[in-house]
């Protein structure tokens, strides 16, 4: 056997950690849109940047004098949303920015949608506020993971009592962020000395990007897993159907899409219901919906109704039967909807009349929808981030290795640290353009990938963001029950946040004086259609996996490909750099399709590029 490995020398050297709180310089508490700025000192020596990371306390409130409607920050990023952009520079006189991304929550979006998965969620839900999808309120019918069914176990709000909901319902996040930066992302220790400390500025984002609604409550998400109408006496053998300006305050919920219970009911005492059937609801201000009157204009007095009590009634109270089982039904208790003057409502297009099976596909299915959002004038809700500090993981050296690098410093030495960062380069569009040049001035030296996003920048107030109504962006309508019916388009919960297609046909860069790919990328079934039977072209992911692991971003879910678009090009591979300086660099797209586009743009183009901080004596230089 031999034994030379027991001899063999290391060049490893013993070091120690421990953790260092680091208070902002302007205080603890901070909302939104605020500045956060924190320093750290250069005599903390060296850390551990993967190990570094953002703690505070998120507690959301909502407007003053509302109640009933529970709110989170967005499910999949969770308090990741709050964090818009992020510089950091060295400390002392020099001050050198050696790192800036703008926007870094749409990046952090991208990533967390792409590189995901069960284990991932579990760990994001546990130490930066993700919601995870509830299993005991899915719905019959809607497959589509998400976290904003969560009721029972929303970290952001508990249940009040038979259904309460008010500032007092909603709990302390204690959240745990890793700095989503290339600096912080690494996983070499950091020479704090040589840079004489770093400052840390980190923007907070605004009230239109961070808030949200539970899905299964909205009229424009998923309609199909909302509550459904039963009746209002709660029996299957009368149901009893709702007329326009009808004096019952009774509304019992079918037992179906995961309403077994108060705690599953995502309605809250104080909120606003209506009403729309499901197979109808093609748009907001269409037929079909108890806000909308027959001619199709929006009236919020039809058949819209506030929650006074919630209750369940069992078996015996309800008479049982195959729709509801034995085990009963979820009461609401309502104030008598709409005014029977108002000529609007004798005028609506039909009674809601429950069928005899309110099954999936039923022409008489009608769903429950949340309307209190949008019934109200205003809605700003706020979020107050308190106990914030950055906590550092400090790497005690030993003496004779801190003497001996800054010898070597001292006789022209020089460090090189080199980290892969982002740059944004933005690009405005109109909804208008049918084909759209984008050029990118690229000034980075050692590029691996690029990232382009196309947000929504229509300008949404929180309102209308929370709300999701008829003029959020349609990400698609090809939910479908088992008959076959078209049901309800599907709205974005996320605009401004997320890529959209938006009816792009193809796509094509162009640099080094030639097109990349050779051929246009199609974008079949991306954008916005009913073609179920359309085959995906696959070139558009292939590309994207592979500018996604260029970025270091390990592409292990394209489930979101429809809701989170965006398009990728690796520029190299493996260790390999691209220069691209000085080039003449773009991006074509274009919108051919029949329907034109609907929205404005903002592009994001993260370009991922390995950038290096050149430390010599007292000076410090950064090569991008």
């Amino acid at each position: 056997m031999p034994t030379s490995n027991f001899w063999t020398a290391s060049d490893k050297i013993p070091i120690s950690q421990k953790k260092i709180a680091i208070q902002a310089e302007n205080g603890l508490s901070y909302e939104l849109g605020q500045q956060i700025n924190f320093v750290i000192p250069g005599d903390t020596g060296f850390m551990m940047p993967s190990e570094t990371y953002l703690r505070c306390d998120v507690k959301l409130a909502l407007p003053p004098g509302k109640t009933g409607i529970p709110l989170s920050l967005d499910g999949g990023i969770g308090a990741n949303v709050l964090i818009r952009d992020i510089r950091i520079s060295s400390g002392g006189a020099q001050n050198i920015v050696l790192e800036e991304i703008q926007n870094v929550n749409i990046l952090t979006a991208l990533k967390y949608d792409y590189e995901t998965n069960d284990n991932m969620k579990k760990k994001r839900a546990m130490t930066e506020g993700v919601v995870l999808q509830s299993n005991k309120e899915l719905s019959n019918s809607a497959t589509t993971d998400t976290g904003l069914n969560n009721a029972t176990t929303n970290p952001y709000f508990t249940r009040g009592a038979a259904g309460a909901m008010a500032d007092a319902e909603f709990k302390t996040v204690k959240a745990l962020l890793t700095l989503p930066t290339g600096i912080f992302q690494n996983d070499r220790i950091f020479p704090l000395q040589m840079t004489q400390g770093l400052r840390i500025e980190i923007i907070i984002e605004s009230a239109n990007k961070c808030f949200r609604q539970l899905e299964t409550s909205l009229r424009n998400k998923r309609v199909t897993a909302n509550p459904v109408f039963h009746s209002l006496t709660g029996s299957n053998a009368s149901r009893t159907p709702w007329l326009s300006g009808s004096t019952t305050t009774s509304i019992y919920l079918e037992r179906d899409n995961g309403v077994v219970s108060v705690e599953t009911c995502p309605f809250n005492i104080g909120d606003t219901v209506a009403f729309v059937n499901a197979v109808q609801a093609t748009d907001v201000d269409a037929p079909g919906d108890s806000r909308v009157s027959a001619s199709g204009a929006a009236t919020t007095a039809i058949c819209s109704a506030e929650i006074t009590a919630i209750a369940y009634a069992d078996s015996a109270t309800v008479g049982g039967g195959s729709e509801n089982g034995t085990d009963g039904l979820v009461l609401l208790t309502v104030k008598k909807p709409g005014t029977v003057s108002d000529p609007a409502i004798n005028s609506w297009v039909s009674p809601i009349t429950p069928s005899s099976s309110a099954s999936v596909g039923s022409t008489n299915r009608f769903s429950v929808y949340s309307a209190g959002v949008d019934d109200s004038t205003s809605f700003n809700p706020t979020c107050s981030i308190d106990n914030v500090e950055l906590i550092v993981q400090k790497v005690e050296m030993p003496a004779g290795y801190v003497s001996k690098m800054n010898s070597m410093m001292k006789a022209g030495g020089a460090m090189n640290y080199d980290f892969l960062s982002f740059t944004n380069y933005k690009y405005s569009q109109l909804a208008s353009d049918r084909v759209v040049n984008i050029r990118l001035p690229i000034q980075n030296s050692r590029c691996k990938s690029i990232l382009a996003i196309p947000t929504d920048a229509t300008p949404y107030t929180a309102k209308q963001a929370i709300f999701s109504g008829d003029d959020v962006y349609t990400v698609n309508n090809l939910t479908r029950d088992t008959a076959g019916g078209n049901y309800a388009v599907n709205k974005s919960t996320r605009s401004g946040l997320v890529g959209i297609a938006d009816h792009a046909s193809n796509y094509q860069f162009i640099y080094n004086g030639k097109l990349n790919p050779n051929r246009k990328v199609p974008l079949d079934r991306v954008s916005v259609n009913d073609k179920d039977n359309t085959p995906l072209n696959q070139q558009l992911f292939v590309e994207n996996e592979k500018a996604l692991r260029m970025a270091n971003i390990d592409p292990l879910s394209f489930e979101k490909f429809q809701e989170n678009f965006f398009i990728g090009r690796a520029l190299s591979l493996s260790s390999g750099v691209y220069d691209g300086r000085g080039r003449d660099f773009s991006l074509q797209v274009e919108y051919q399709e029949s329907t034109a586009p609907t929205k404005a743009k903002l592009w994001n183009c993260y370009v991922a590029h390995l950038r290096r901080i050149v430390v010599r004596g007292d000076s410090i230089s950064l090569e991008v």
